[in-house]
């Protein structure tokens, strides 16, 4: 039986690493040391308007949870509007993105199915400080971890 550190496993409300980056903060809640490398756990804050241009995770599964706030997502060629409570799965290789709508700033939760070469928490620390315009340099970081943006950006 392998002996945990229970407080190490432990993330109460309100804490966890905040950065930010594209105009949006996260919030880490299950790194990939804490899972051992099979899943990462983030919360994002992101105001009216922010969010994520089309792209593609080529090598995890991903699901967004809306915990508060609306928002438009598009998967392939669908579009869905988002109301909290609602949740998405998006499988590898599927493009995707989303958008915030509304008056009120959204709070996503991000699950994602690690595989053995992922390093989504080099790759955001890549991104902080970043822009929604430092477009290049958002694609080249986050090609570097096999998550390709469609060019030009598009937003849902």
């Amino acid at each position: 039986m392998t002996e945990i550190q229970v407080r190490s496993m432990h993330i109460p409300a309100g804490s966890g690493e905040r950065i930010s980056f594209m105009g949006m903060d996260l919030i880490w809640k299950i790194t990939s040391e804490m899972s051992r490398g099979t899943i990462l756990s983030f919360l994002q804050l992101a105001p009216p308007g922010a969010g994520v241009p089309m792209h593609i995770h080529h090598n995890e599964e991903e699901n967004i949870f809306l915990v508060d706030g609306d928002l438009v997502f598009r998967l392939g060629h669908e579009t869905l509007d988002m109301a909290p409570g609602d949740i998405v799965n998006m499988p590898r290789g599927t493009t995707h993105g989303f958008r915030i709508v509304g008056d009120h700033p959204a709070q996503i939760l991000f699950t994602l199915d690690l595989s053995p070469t992922s390093d989504y928490e080099s790759m955001f620390n890549g991104l902080v400080g970043l822009a929604p315009s430092d477009f290049e340099q958002i694609h080249a970081v986050c090609a570097a971890n096999d998550v390709e943006f469609i060019s030009p950006p598009q937003m849902p």
